[in-house]
């Protein structure tokens, strides 16, 4: 804490550095309204709007310096504060100036400055240094102790306050901004009024921050002065409200306590601390910014203890520190009477705060995420447990589909064989009974069924829809049959486009059409030639598969007692075919055109369909 402590008072130059502070000098006004004030000693430092509040004017500080290092080395000045604008002369020469004496600046108090000194201008004893300061009321015009020495040693303590206040301010100014936008964005995105207060109060302190670094912003020194201290209650108001919020406190009264500060402090206290130069104003008003921050620093560690939290804990500490810097600048003041707060420590309170809420902001977008990952892995789970099920409960519905399809498969081949092999036996049985047929007509009787028979067996097995291979096989269980009755065969099928959606069940269903007009042309029509073709038309989307004879012919309106061509038009529409006959004497021809592409009539279940004619 030794920047509590006060400057090293003293003329005498140091003996291992060669630095003298100067400190004692002597000081003559001139007030704006004309008014001379007589040349009297004193000790810097010297406040003016302490000595002369609400007075503006020039006033001159002669001070005297003996050399203390070598006559050839570099020398230098450094000046801590010098309020308003300035001239530095060395024994009647102009060394340094800044700003205007004719037009002060009231930002130029905030800066130190270093000066160099030329060798040839500095005598062994008795130097004159004066400045000349243009004081503007409200604008902490004044001089603290100059330091006199060796170039580098005066530079090193010059570079070392510049970066406390100027350097330092500057930088926590612009992270209080980045940061501060950042918050309100996301306020403004999420109306979370944490993001609100804590945005509120960087921008406020980055404001108030702006009176160390920035010269004279086209303000009158009394708005200027209003605005640096309303932007410090802001932010203490905010920043005491956001930590309440974090950690939920649930006193009211406190809430409200810091609804009341911020009334008061923006129309009284702000204006008193910027405008009022009286001796117990700055320390009573900080006096009450620091019941207030250890209030809430007091209920932090309250919640903290009750409720246990990283967040609070760590804001609880940062409240703390806050507390300790407030404390020791109004101790100080009060104190080594500091008045210009030149020393202060308070300017980077904010810091801590901006660190607590990048963790805050981590430590919450990590939470989020973790959040987020156990919820993606539960979700995981009930997902794959509920595939599981829908595995489970899918492979017992393929099983009893399987088991349906088995059961219609038995039951269409009992249909089959008690329909079509059945009922051909018991008419074979009936001819032999009656003694009436020939053993011809038995014999013939008999090979039909065997081909109905080997071509329901044919129909068992899947041939994916390839027509070719379904009529091949159907030329190969027939064809020994046709060439017995003298019948020559005329194969013209070509190359045909699969079917998938050709199933066994229509298989069968065109083998016994076919078989059903092939017999009736062995057994009826009196051909010496069969012609089998089928090809593909493409203009019309389907497959026309035509049975062609050069036999006696028939007349097709003719009625009929049997069923043979009534079987032949049913089996056509049960796979979605389209059954045309034309017959004259010497030409019979049997077209069935079979589409291409599914129809909407397929999409239920396979009729039973119709055994073979006996």
């Amino acid at each position: 804490m030794s920047w509590l402590a006060s400057p090293a008072r003293g003329a005498a130059p140091a003996a291992s550095d060669g630095l003298a502070e100067l400190e004692l000098a002597v000081r003559s006004a001139t007030l704006s309204d004309g008014s001379v004030l007589p040349a009297q000693p004193l000790t810097l430092p010297d406040y003016w709007d302490r000595a002369l509040p609400g007075k503006s004017g020039m006033a001159v500080y002669d001070l005297r310096f003996d050399r203390g290092w070598p006559a050839a080395a570099a020398a230098g000045l450094f000046v801590p504060w010098a309020g308003g604008s300035y001239e530095v002369r060395l024994n009647g020469i102009l060394v340094a100036a800044g700003g205007s004496l004719g037009a002060p600046s009231s930002a130029l108090a905030k800066r130190p400055y270093y000066v160099p000194l030329p060798p040839e201008l500095v005598r062994e004893h008795g130097n004159a240094l004066r400045i000349t300061v243009a004081a503007r009321a409200f604008s902490r015009a004044g001089l603290l102790p100059v330091t006199v020495g060796p170039a580098k040693a005066v530079r090193a303590r010059y570079q070392d306050a510049f970066m406390v206040r100027v350097a330092g301010p500057f930088i926590v100014a612009v992270l209080s901004a980045v940061l501060g936008t950042i918050a309100l964005l996301i306020w403004w995105r999420q109306r979370d009024p944490l993001f609100g207060l804590y945005g509120l109060a960087e921008i406020a302190w980055s404001v108030r921050l702006l009176d160390y670094f920035v010269d004279d912003l086209a303000l009158p020194p009394e708005l200027r002065s209003y605005i640096v201290a309303a932007a410090r209650e802001v932010f203490l108001g905010a920043i005491g409200k956001f930590c309440l919020l974090v950690i939920r406190v649930p006193w009211r009264w406190l809430h409200r306590t810091l609804d009341a500060y911020l009334w008061l402090a923006l129309p009284i206290l702000a204006p008193l601390a910027a405008l009022s130069s009286h001796p117990l104003v700055f320390p009573l008003s900080w006096l009450a910014k620091v019941g207030i921050i250890l209030t809430v620093a007091a209920a932090l560690v309250w919640a903290a203890l009750r409720h246990p939290s990283r967040e609070a804990r760590l804001l609880a500490a940062t409240v703390g520190v806050s507390a300790v810097l407030f404390l020791g600048d109004w101790l100080r003041v009060w104190l080594t009477g500091d008045y210009y707060w030149v020393h202060s420590m308070t300017r980077y309170v904010s810091v801590p705060f901006s660190v607590v809420m990048a963790w805050m902001l981590v430590e919450r977008y990590t939470s989020a995420v973790r959040s987020l990952q156990r919820a993606n892995q539960v979700l995981s789970e009930r997902v794959a447990q509920r595939e599981a099920e829908l595995r489970a409960v899918f492979a017992r519905a393929q099983k009893a589909a399987a088991e349906q399809t088995a059961l219609r498969e038995r039951s269409r081949i009992l249909r089959d064989m008690h329909d079509g092999l059945g009922s051909q036996l018991v008419t074979t049985l009936s001819m032999l009974e009656s003694g009436q047929p020939s053993r011809a007509e038995i014999a013939g009787q008999v090979r039909h069924a065997l081909d109905s028979l080997k071509l329901s067996i044919d129909a068992m097995q899947d041939t994916g829809g390839d027509l070719a291979a379904v009529l091949g096989n159907l030329r190969y269980r027939l064809g020994p049959r046709i060439e017995e009755a003298g019948i020559a065969i005329r194969w013209q099928v070509e190359r045909l486009p699969v079917l998938p959606h050709f199933t066994a069940r229509k298989v069968q269903e065109l083998q016994y059409l076919l078989l059903e007009g092939i017999t009736n042309v062995l057994q009826h029509a009196g051909a010496s030639a069969i012609t089998l073709a089928a090809h593909a038309d493409p203009v019309a989307q389907v497959i026309r598969v035509t049975l062609g004879d050069d036999g006696r012919g028939f007349d097709v309106d003719a009625p009929r007692g049997g069923r043979g061509l009534r079987n032949m038009g049913v089996r056509a529409a049960a796979i979605s075919g389209r059954l045309q006959l034309k017959s004259v004497p010497g030409q019979t021809t049997l077209t069935i055109e079979l589409p291409l592409a599914p129809t909407g009539d397929e999409d239920g279940e396979e009729g039973e369909g119709l055994a073979p004619a006996a």
